[in-house]
């Protein structure tokens, strides 16, 4: 996540910031990706947040995450 609200990455694909996800946890139209390791999931996750292992994207992405206009957001690291 960058610190700079609407920034764009290389993929051209908006973030959102640290902030914006603490202020929208209850926010039903947000969609909350983890994409470690099920162990780390399991240690510790954003409440609320769905467990898609990076290694297992590819062939769950369709089952876990039926709605392809879903605001979602992706994180791959400790969230303090």
């Amino acid at each position: 996540m960058r610190s700079q609200p609407n920034a764009q990455p290389s993929s051209g694909l908006p973030e959102i910031t640290r902030v914006e996800i603490q202020r929208r946890l209850r926010d039903s139209s947000l969609v909350l990706v983890d994409v470690l390791p099920r162990d780390t999931y399991a240690a510790g996750h954003i409440p609320g947040a769905l467990s898609l292992p990076l290694a297992e994207l590819p062939s769950h992405v369709r089952e876990l995450l039926p709605n392809r206009h879903a605001e979602i957001a992706v994180y791959c690291a400790k969230f303090t």
